[in-house]
Formats: structure tokens, sequence, C-alpha cells
């Protein structure tokens, strides 16, 4: 055996080499393979591991989802139910909003009836009257009616002078409340009255109105 391996160096030589290259193809094929089975074993866990990560992380994002939005239940319950929230001072808006428009209803209603009631006034009769001291005079600043109050006395009757348009003047003596004196002025009739006497603080009070046509 020896001397065929001595005769023949040449095939001992490739054959030693092809031997060498199979042992070592098969033990670099095993070897690659068994990394590779690793690396692959090793990419599945860590998938798994980051799986599982994520699975925690969604658990724990949807606990702190549930948490946020039951906060948020009750802080809005808060604002509503705070007179400075902004809930309720919308609410708040609101309702001064439709007070507002009622107010503004009422205004307008009133306005009209202010109208009518001015225009009322102009159709109606004249009255004028004023409360006066003993001593002073009433006079009506349309007729230029005169009464002037000289003395009270204790049986609440008054003396004084008494002057009206188109008649001469007249001296007044133990007149009481609710005497009354008729005139014309410009073709309208009016009526003087003395509607109030006051011994205790020497106060009397007169007024002037108009006499409708139908009264007449």
């Amino acid at each position: 055996m020896s001397n065929w391996l001595e005769d023949h160096p040449v095939y001992t030589i490739i054959g030693h080499t092809v031997l060498v290259a199979t042992v070592t193809w098969v033990v670099s094929s095993y070897m690659i393979d068994e990394s590779k089975v690793n690396l692959y074993r090793a990419k599945a866990e860590n998938a798994d591991s980051k799986s599982s990560q994520y699975l925690a992380k969604i658990s724990v994002l949807e606990l702190e989802l549930g948490k946020l939005k039951a906060e948020n239940d009750r802080y809005l319950s808060w604002l509503t139910e705070d007179p400075k929230s902004m809930p309720a001072m919308d609410r708040k808006i609101k309702g001064l909003e439709k007070d507002l428009n009622k107010f503004k209803a009422a205004a307008a209603s009133a306005s009209a009836s202010e109208v009518l009631e001015g225009a009322m006034a102009k159709v109606s009769s004249y009255e004028y009257s004023m409360p006066f001291s003993k001593g002073e005079s009433f006079i009506d600043p349309k007729t230029k009616a005169v009464i002037g109050i000289s003395d009270i006395g204790s049986d609440y009757t008054a003396r004084g002078t008494l002057s009206l348009p188109g008649k001469e003047a007249v001296k007044l003596r133990g007149v009481q409340p609710g005497e009354t004196w008729d005139f014309e002025k410009a073709g309208v009739s009016y009526r003087m009255t003395l509607d109030k006497v006051n011994w205790l603080n020497n106060t009397i009070k007169a007024s002037v109105v108009e006499i409708p046509k139908d009264d007449n």
C-alpha cells in the first residue's frame, strides 16, 4: 500500500485534497445550517418578544385612554356645574340673549304705547294744577287765570283774590275746597277749582281744566 502511494503521488495528493474538501464542506454546511437555524430561532424569539411588548403597550394605552375619557367626562361635568365655566357661561349667554329679545319686544311695545298715549294726550283736555302756600299765588300758564290766598282759617276756609280772563278781579272770603269758577279764553271753556286748603301747614292747591264742549 505504501508502495502504491509512493508510486502514485499525484493520485494521493488529489485524493487527500478531495477528502479534506469534502470533510470541510460537510462540516461547513453543518455549521452554516446550524447558524441559520439559530439565527432564525433568535429572530422568531425576538419577534415574539416584540409582539408581546406591543401587546403590553396596547393594553397600557387602552387603560390610559379609558382613564383619560373618564377624567374628561368628570371635568366636563364639573365645568357644567361651575357657573364660571365655559359651558355654564354659554348657557348663561343664551339665557341672557333670550331675555334680551323679550325686553326688546317689551320695549318696542312700550314705545308704541307711549306714542299712542302721546297722541291721545294731544287730543285730550287741558289740565294744570299746582300746590302753593299762603301768601302766594297760583297762575295757570295757559290761560293766565290767577288765584292768590292771603289767609287760611282754622275752619279750612281761605281768603284772597281771584282774577280770571275776561272778568274783573274779585275778593274771596270763606271759600272752601271744591269751590269752582268757570271762564273762557280764546273760545275754549275752562274751570278753576280750589282743590285743597290746609290750615295746619298753610298750603293750598288749585287747578285749571279744559271743559269739553259736550259739558258746556
